[in-house]
């Protein structure tokens, strides 16, 4: 038997489960395992994704995969037959078509691991071979909308039906009448992600912002706002300020999540309630009152 030992993330591994339909095709068994079940398999399979996560437990006779390891950059990638084998979904009891479009990207935020994983943009598989009916399509790409044919992979996403999760987000930035429009006619499962991660950037992304809102319904759009790499406190709360102004939600990501104060912002604006209701100022200093031992009526 092939075992597949998924070390981290909350979402399932979309190699592992290429994997597993690639050996079943080939008539070999294959089964989800933990550290104990390693030793009754042939062969094992391993990925891990994050660096801090705990892979103590892995076989040293496992085959690894991942930006988790230290040495990840040295490891084969999925060979392309693989790569492209219509994933294994009902070992996760997965009921979402998970996959992506295009990899790659044509930024280079030096923030973001893109670049470095995937490289530059281009197209990686169409829509059919990971996509068989589902309802639900969560897309993995990194910036689809930084594709030539953009256009044409939005409407194979609209052609299909389904509710689509764009997971990673679109990039206001790069926004045409012709994009929003395309992007209206998809079903969607939730709010359509965008991001405001450079307070520089405010003007490319304010005029991307007026355009999709005025193709897309009031309330369609959520903001991820990055904190603590290239901003101060107060441009941070500018921009917070002007998404919700807008009627967009802003969802704050720290950059590092062990400073105090990055922390305590993600906190005050995610937190809907909050912030709609209280300002910064007094969150911050109910929350100072409250470390110092007064009792606070705030998170």
């Amino acid at each position: 038997m092939i075992g597949l030992y998924q070390v981290d993330g909350k979402w399932p591994n979309l190699a592992l489960m290429h994997l597993a339909g690639w050996f079943r095709e080939h008539g070999e068994r294959v089964a989800r395992i933990g550290a104990i079940e390693q030793e009754m398999c042939a062969v094992v399979y391993a990925s891990k994704i994050f660096s801090d996560s705990d892979a103590s437990g892995v076989s040293d006779r496992a085959i690894r995969g991942g930006t988790g390891w230290a040495d990840w950059r040295s490891l084969p990638p999925l060979p392309d037959e693989i790569e492209h084998c219509y994933p294994a979904y009902d070992l996760w009891d997965e009921k979402r078509a998970i996959g992506f479009l295009t990899r790659g990207c044509i930024r280079r935020c030096p923030f973001c691991f893109v670049p470095e994983k995937e490289g530059i943009i281009r197209h990686h598989a169409h829509l059919s071979e990971w996509w068989r009916g589902q309802d639900h399509i969560c897309l993995l790409d990194a910036n689809i909308t930084g594709h030539p044919d953009v256009l044409g992979y939005l409407d194979e996403l609209a052609q299909s039906g389904a509710r689509v999760d764009f997971s990673q987000g679109v990039d206001v930035r790069l926004m045409t009448e012709e994009i929003a429009r395309a992007l209206a006619k998809i079903r969607r499962y939730k709010q359509l992600h965008i991001a405001w991660d450079n307070p520089k950037e405010e003007r490319p992304v304010l005029a991307g912002i007026r355009i999709l809102g005025a193709a897309m319904p009031k309330g369609s759009l959520m903001a991820y706002v990055l904190v603590g790499y290239n901003s101060s406190e107060e441009e941070d709360i500018h921009r917070v300020s002007i998404l919700r102004d807008l009627g967009i939600d802003p969802f704050v990501m720290p950059y590092n999540k062990r400073d105090e104060y990055q922390r305590r912002f993600a906190r005050w604006v995610n937190h809907k309630a909050i912030f709609k209701s209280v300002s910064w100022r007094e969150y911050a200093t109910q929350q100072t009152l409250s470390h110092s031992g007064a009792q606070s009526f705030l998170l």
